[in-house]
């Protein structure tokens, strides 16, 4: 390696090679056995267009199984039969990224295999068939219970029709072709440089020597691409007063009612992004107590806040309920009431406490996994400000007071921007 520098206070160590590799490692004592992998490179969804889907957004479907340029998956499964290791791919917003499950005898290995998945992927026409051939099907299910046909219609709409985050139509996955999604995935895995982080039962010398032999001998890459003008921004849709009137094609007693307002990202300092959690935490409470327990018009109310890391300013509180066509006027009554009194009155320190004490102990446990740590370590090589986030969360989740939600209700449960959308049968008016 070129450089080793260690991280004490989160126990990780991050490894530089000469031909730009870097590895990040966490020896952890979680659980025996376990190795997790992820390697990243290239920058993801931001190099795809704004405006065009893209055939890559079925990547993730036929990509393991595709199997390597040398060997179809079939040949790869019978000769490392008894072995233990695995492949995984995603496309997320700001990288490609692999990743594997091992233990420390197959450590070299699992690398070997991710390697030859990064330099020489199969991506065979067989599984991308398959899945063409399926995806009719799988949309017609979705669109048969209302939670399933928001999950689609709904995904362009939040992203004001942003093409990456549309959910394609049959149309556009029938013009599609597996050569098109080779190319682009190919080109995209090809540039940038490549991010390893390793964590679970492993020693760093272990982790080097396996990187060392495997990812660190690869051949210098170009640099990651520049994003084209405007692929870095993501924009939530404008609110509107009357709820978006979204169909499924299930029965026609199912409805579901969804409201969301624009929040703020989790780039950089994190601090707002989960103090705007607590807030969503606290509103669960209250939408449980009323919607479920009192006026008893649904079972299961979803309240949630979500906060992008890679498109800046965009995030958002959430709150949806399956719910009679009937009960949808409620839902909205009802939402707006409680945005307005956490804006209007400060919430008790009792009803903080209940909100936060579930979130602390959540933390508090995934700390204590491979996963947890796999996610957060992704960027500490990089990224000067990442370790005290990591190290803060806690604090900054403890140091929450009635004020400081108070003051974000005010700043950000704006009735005039929040987007709604009531789902009905598409035999419903």
């Amino acid at each position: 390696p070129s450089e080793v520098r260690e991280i004490a206070e989160i126990g990780t160590t991050v490894v530089t090679f000469p031909n730009g590799t870097r590895l990040t490692v966490k020896p952890t004592d979680f659980r025996d056995e376990q190795i997790l992998v992820s390697v990243e490179t290239g920058i993801g969804e931001l190099g795809l267009s704004t405006t065009t889907p893209d055939p890559q957004t079925l990547a993730g479907f036929t990509f393991a199984s595709g199997g390597l340029g040398r060997l179809t998956l079939d040949e790869l499964n019978r000769v490392l039969s008894g072995r233990i290791y695995s492949a995984g791919f995603a496309l997320d917003g700001d990288a490609y990224r692999l990743s594997g499950a091992t233990r420390p005898a197959d450590l070299g290995l699992q690398m070997q295999v991710l390697a030859a998945y990064l330099t020489d992927p199969g991506l065979r026409p067989a599984p991308f068939e398959q899945i063409k051939a399926l995806f009719p099907q799988i949309i017609a299910q979705q669109s048969a219970t209302p939670a399933g046909a928001f999950a689609i219609q709904s995904s362009g709409l939040l992203a004001s029709g942003d093409a990456r985050q549309t959910f394609p139509s049959p149309s556009d996955i029938a013009g599609w072709t597996n050569d098109q999604l080779k190319a682009g995935v190919i080109a995209g895995l090809a540039q940038g440089p490549i991010d390893l982080t390793v964590v679970g039962d492993v020693t760093v010398e272990d982790a080097i020597a396996a990187v060392g032999s495997t990812f660190a001998a690869l051949p210098a890459r170009p640099a990651a691409p520049t994003p084209a003008p405007g692929a870095d921004v993501l924009r939530f849709p404008a609110g509107v007063s009357e709820p978006v009137r979204l169909t499924h094609l299930g029965p026609a007693e199912q409805a579901m009612a969804y409201i969301a307002w624009p929040t703020t990202d989790a780039m950089g300092d994190r601090t707002e992004s989960r103090q705007l959690g607590l807030l969503a935490a606290v509103m669960d409470l209250r939408v449980t107590e009323r919607i479920r327990e009192e006026l008893a018009i649904t079972y299961s109310p979803n309240v949630g806040s979500s906060s992008s890391d890679v498109f800046e300013g965009y995030g958002s509180i959430f709150a949806s309920a399956q719910v009679t066509p009937e009960n949808r006027a409620t839902f909205f009554t009802e939402l707006d009431a409680i945005a307005a009194a956490l804006r209007d009155t400060p919430v008790s320190e009792d009803e903080l406490n209940r909100a936060r004490a579930p979130e602390v102990e959540r933390l508090r446990r995934s700390q204590a996994g491979n996963e947890y740590w796999l996610g957060q370590l992704s960027d500490v090589d990089t990224d000067a400000s990442a370790v005290a986030e990591i190290t803060g969360h806690i604090a900054d989740l403890e140091s929450v007071t009635p004020a400081i939600l108070q003051a974000l209700a005010q700043r950000y449960f704006d009735p005039s921007k929040a987007w709604r959308a009531g789902v009905v049968a598409a035999s419903v008016q």
